[in-house]
This record gives C-alpha cells, sequence and structure tokens, in this order.
C-alpha cells in the first residue's frame, strides 16, 4: 500500500466506523463487557421501595437481615483488539473486513473514554499498540494496521493471547479478529476467559463456493504452501453445507473455551450483524442475573 493513501484510507475507516457507533442502541457497546461496565461498591441495607430482585440473599442469610450490593459504573475499561494479520486472513475481502470491524471497535471504545489498544498478529505477534485514549489513539491504531506488512503466513492465536495477557489488567477486554484457522489455542483461550472478557469475531471466506463445479484445480494453502489437486463440487448445497459445518464446529471450539462468538460472512455488511449481536448479549447479561436474584 501507498503511505500516501493512509491518510484517505484512515479517514474512509473513521468515517465508516463512526457512521456505525451512532447506529447502536444506547448502551449496546457497553454491552459487551462482563458486568455491563459496572463494579461492585457496597453492601447496604434493604430499604424500602427496592426491587426484591437486587437482594444479595447469601449476604442476607450471614447478616441476619436483608442488604442488597450496590454498583457503580466503572469509569475506565481497557479494550484489546487480536487483530489477525496471517495469509488466509489476506485473502479476498477478509482483511478489508478484519479492519473495518476493529475500526468499529476501537472507536466504539473511545466514544466512551475508555482505553484501547492492538496486537496484529500472524506466526507470532509482530505490531502492538498500547492501549490509550483520543481519537490520536485511533488514528495511530488505524494507521498501524494498515501500514504494517506481516512477516508471517501462519496463524498462532495461542502466542497472541499470551502475550496480550501478559501485558494486560484483570478485566481486560480481548477482542479476537480471525478467521481462526488454527490449532492448539484451546488452553490459552481457555486461560484469557478465566481473567478477562473474551470476544471472538470470526470472518469468514465464501471465495471457494464462487468456482464453477466440475473444474480440476491446484490449490496452494496460503499459510502452510502445501498443494493438492481438487476437483470442484458440482453440488453447490453440499459445498455450502461442508462450509457451514467447518464454522459451526470453530464456532463450538470458541465458545467452549468460554469467548463470545459472532460470525460474519467476508461479503456482509458487519454492522447490523454486529447491532444484533449486542442487543442479545446484553439481553442475555441482564436476564440470568435476575433470575438468580429470585432463588
Amino acid at each position: 500500500m501507498e503511505t500516501s493513501d493512509i491518510p484517505r484510507r484512515i479517514r474512509r475507516l473513521e468515517f465508516r466506523a463512526r457512521r456505525a457507533v451512532n447506529e447502536f442502541a444506547p448502551g449496546a457497546y457497553r454491552s459487551l463487557f462482563r458486568g455491563q461496565g459496572m463494579e461492585f461498591a457496597e453492601v447496604r441495607e434493604f430499604q424500602t421501595g427496592d426491587d426484591a430482585r437486587i437482594i444479595d440473599w447469601r449476604a442476607t442469610a450471614r447478616i441476619g437481615h436483608p442488604v442488597v450490593k450496590r454498583f457503580v459504573e466503572e469509569r475506565e475499561l481497557t479494550l484489546m483488539l487480536l487483530v489477525d494479520g496471517s495469509a488466509s486472513c489476506r485473502c479476498g475481502h477478509v482483511r478489508e473486513r478484519l479492519l473495518e470491524l476493529a475500526a468499529v471497535f476501537a472507536f466504539s471504545a473511545l466514544r466512551n473514554h475508555d482505553r484501547v489498544g492492538a496486537m496484529l498478529f500472524s506466526s507470532q505477534p509482530e505490531v502492538v499498540v498500547p492501549p490509550g485514549q483520543g481519537r490520536h489513539q485511533g488514528h495511530r491504531l488505524l494507521r498501524e494496521l494498515l501500514l504494517h506488512e506481516p512477516a508471517g503466513n501462519g496463524t498462532d492465536l495461542g502466542a497472541a493471547l499470551a502475550t496480550a495477557q501478559a501485558a494486560a489488567r484483570r478485566g481486560t477486554v480481548f477482542v479476537l479478529l480471525s478467521d481462526f484457522l488454527d490449532r492448539g489455542f484451546d488452553n490459552a483461550l481457555w486461560r484469557a476467559a478465566l481473567r478477562h472478557d473474551v470476544v471472538a469475531v470470526r470472518v469468514h471466506s465464501t471465495g471457494a463456493q464462487a468456482l464453477p463445479p466440475g473444474l480440476l484445480i491446484s490449490l496452494a494453502d496460503a499459510e502452510s504452501a502445501d498443494t493438492a489437486m481438487v476437483e470442484t463440487k458440482a453440488d453447490r448445497a453440499a459445498l455450502s453445507q461442508a462450509v457451514a459445518q467447518r464454522g459451526e464446529r470453530i464456532d463450538q471450539r470458541l465458545r467452549a473455551g468460554g469467548a463470545e462468538v459472532l460470525a460474519i460472512g467476508e461479503h456482509e455488511d458487519p454492522v447490523p450483524r454486529l447491532a444484533r449481536f449486542l442487543a442479545r448479549r446484553r439481553h442475555a447479561r441482564t436476564e440470568p442475573r435476575l433470575r438468580g436474584r429470585r432463588r
């Protein structure tokens, strides 16, 4: 990419990101975080007019009279974007979609006066932008992601998570932006989810489904450089089903590791999908907590 094109690309990404953020429902961004951006302040006595659903029953049994927990909104949260720069994520429109999503998350955080940082990784962590605040931080982050040419072709999400965790304070929100065509990251993901809130955004390519049927073609793995002769399937439905099933297996693996999962196609408009994801997550995080307090 020409260096002279960077300012234009940054302005374009910022414009699209800010427009996307404006379309989210109020509070949607905060629903990304465990506890909805609230931290424990104190236990106080239950007062007339309080909702019975907020009674802390364990503390009530211990103290002997009804008490409730009071929460206050956290002043500052930290968002860390882990962006996959491997060869498979540089194919088709996957990289463009990953950068757009990174911009949306970054400017959502900055709009809420939170700190945001980023890491670009491939077969190893390559670029780290420490968390910061302000519009300049957003521009710096996008500039690094746009300018850097990854040195590796492979994917090592486990190494990226381990490196990010070593420098992150507890409660950091990790947003993983990748196609997740990797193995061996399960333990690293599980350890990260124990201490942090983890959101996995899987951007998947649909390029193989556009191939005409009945062709014998030579394919090369973008990351390993292995080659194979493959006959394109005449049954498009079977191919689509196989691709969807692989995606479902990846999503199940991510959820088993403790991550919230959002899957987006490379040609999809990510904003409506992201808005629905935030709304579902916000609802899911509110209802179980209220149901638990009724017991």
